[in-house]
């Protein structure tokens, strides 16, 4: 082979398939994270309404289990096991989903794995609420006024912690790929740590082309008010509480794409 025709095929371009072991370009990487941000704001005022718990942000199912100990709130006995069903199935996904470091947790095709894995999970949430398998999950045009008891009594029923589950164990994993991308300012789950790393940055007024941490920060706490917005409204529509769930898995599907089609990470020529 002469020289010429070694150096072609050393720079002959690579399939799709051979492409998707390739690393991401983490450059832009944060835009997903984002939208995870949105997701989260989406499911947890779905769950929330429904059962009363986070599937998202597990602090606040953690003082509910801890009131539970002493029989509080009062009315909802089963307060503390949605809780913990929540806390434990976060914990299992996060753990599960870490799994993927193992075949390199920034190729394309682990990255579309997990976040295809975690949509099915939202699917399946969705399904169950569209198809009244778990009432809770299903009500539309809810109403500003005191729940029923009907409602109260749907809240409480065992059938809840199936979509609890499912929705804790994907957001498992959705926080973890924040972690493998390098993007700690945007949790994509939790807020409180991302307001203290804001409102404490020395650099929080300056130049908005200067910072981009706070930027993303900022973009992160903004999406995430906006998907529990959005969420909210669409409860009080016919759509309901599974139009809201069909909406989120449809973003993670989009962006679970979206990952087999994302730049690879330049690779430096051996000298």
């Amino acid at each position: 082979m002469s020289d010429e025709e070694a150096h072609d095929t050393a720079v002959a371009p690579r399939g799709f398939v051979a492409r998707l072991q390739d690393d991401i370009d983490l450059s832009y990487a944060y835009y997903p994270l984002l939208l995870y941000c949105l997701v989260s704001g989406l499911s947890d005022s779905v769950a929330f309404n429904a059962a009363g718990v986070f599937v998202s942000m597990q602090t606040g199912n953690t003082i509910f289990l801890a009131l539970g100990a002493s029989h509080l709130p009062a009315g909802q006995p089963r307060l503390w096991l949605k809780a913990i069903v929540s806390i434990g199935s976060f914990q299992a996904g996060a753990f599960a989903f870490s799994q993927f470091r193992r075949f390199g947790a920034q190729k394309k095709l682990n990255l579309f794995l997990s976040c295809f894995l975690q949509a099915l999970l939202v699917l399946i949430s969705a399904a169950l609420a569209q198809s009244q398998v778990v009432p809770a999950f299903g009500d539309v045009r809810l109403s500003t006024a005191s729940e029923s008891e009907k409602r109260i009594a749907e809240a409480n029923d065992y059938i809840v912690l199936c979509p609890i589950a499912l929705l804790a164990f994907n957001f498992g994993g959705q926080i973890y790929t924040s972690r493998v991308l390098n993007y700690g300012e945007v949790p994509t789950n939790v807020l409180t740590s991302l307001y203290c790393d804001l409102f404490s940055d020395p650099k929080l007024f300056a130049p908005i082309t200067t910072n981009a941490k706070r930027n993303r920060r900022i973009a992160a706490a903004v999406l995430t008010l906006v998907g529990g917005i959005v969420g909210g409204w669409l409860q009080r529509s016919a759509g309901g509480m599974p139009a809201v769930l069909w909406i989120a898995a449809g973003i993670k599907v989009i962006i679970a794409v979206a990952w087999l089609a994302w730049p690879s990470k330049a690779v430096k020529a051996k000298a």
